[in-house]
């Protein structure tokens, strides 16, 4: 599953990261993570993102919380897997500035997510860590 999930998107976030700076074991990391290496998709949207005031086409999902607590929010749905990294960066760019200009060191880029409010997992930092320590 992880060598698919490499295979799949490696070549995309090696590219974005070229045009963004953002290292690209950090998208896969995470959209590795909010994805169970991409067995858990809902409308190719590989960061768990919500419904986007800029973008069209959202759905309605039940999802678990980290303390396992089922609640149903609108997600954006994209297209193609690709089009949610592009839109994660932009999210990011514009809605997480300080998490952004640490978009090349993982540990202090993760933390950052976590404080701003990205997730609200306590350990989402370390538990993105842990899989990025596991990509080549």
């Amino acid at each position: 599953m992880k060598e698919k999930f490499l295979e799949r998107f490696g070549e995309t976030a090696f590219l974005l990261g070229k045009l963004t700076g953002m290292d690209p074991k950090i998208l896969l990391a995470q959209s590795a993570l909010e994805t169970g290496w991409g067995r858990h998709t809902v409308g190719n949207n590989l960061f768990g993102i919500k419904k986007l005031s800029w973008l069209e086409r959202g759905v309605e999902a039940e999802t678990k919380e980290f303390d396992g607590v089922k609640t149903s929010d609108t997600f954006q749905t994209f297209v193609s897997p690709e089009n949610s990294m592009i839109a994660y960066l932009i999210l990011i760019k514009e809605c997480y500035n300080k998490a952004w200009a640490e978009r090349k060191n993982p540990r202090l880029y993760f933390h950052l997510l976590q404080e701003l409010g990205y997730a609200t997992d306590p350990v989402y930092a370390k538990k993105c860590l842990d899989v990025y320590n596991c990509v080549e």
